[in-house]
């Protein structure tokens, strides 16, 4: 299982500068997060963490693939999902606005990993469904039989 510890930064121990960070979000990173919406995966995260004299910029960008429920059969589907996100993220131990990062600055721990989490989540389409006659056989048919359509009344 995949120790979220990895996804820990310490920001009070980094010099003025770029900081690269590489992570290959699985199927481990995916159950350790314990969310029901992506199943599992194989996300290619690029984070560069920029210090700056009043603060950092945390800089994500995602780019794989995550197992999801298909909205119409039910059934597991592999999605794509790509997405950049651009965070300011500061040391205060305020409530910060919600497009800030807030981290407690005793401790400098910033943990990328919900972050991670939620960028892939908001990658993903509103409506996941496979591409038209790979949804489920029996599904399609059940959901045929249930369709409601209206007869024309005949004209006079």
């Amino acid at each position: 299982m995949t120790e979220l510890n990895d996804y820990i930064i310490n920001l009070n121990t980094l010099k003025d500068g770029v900081h690269k960070f590489e992570y290959q979000l699985d199927d481990a990173f995916f159950s350790a997060i314990g969310q029901q919406e992506i199943l599992g995966g194989n996300v290619h995260v690029e984070l560069a963490l920029t210090v700056l004299r009043g603060g950092f910029m945390l800089e994500i960008q995602i780019d794989g693939e995550v197992q999801v429920v298909c909205d119409r059969c039910l059934d597991e589907m592999t999605q794509h999902v790509e997405g950049q996100e651009n965070l300011p993220v500061r040391l205060t131990n305020t409530e910060a606005d919600e497009d800030v990062v807030a981290v407690d600055p005793e401790t400098g721990l910033l943990d990328t990993s919900w972050l991670l989490y939620e960028l892939t989540e908001i990658s993903l389409p509103i409506v996941h469904s496979h591409q038209p006659g790979e949804c489920n056989p029996q599904m399609e048919e059940l959901l045929q039989s249930h369709l409601c359509t209206t007869e024309e009344e005949p004209e006079e």
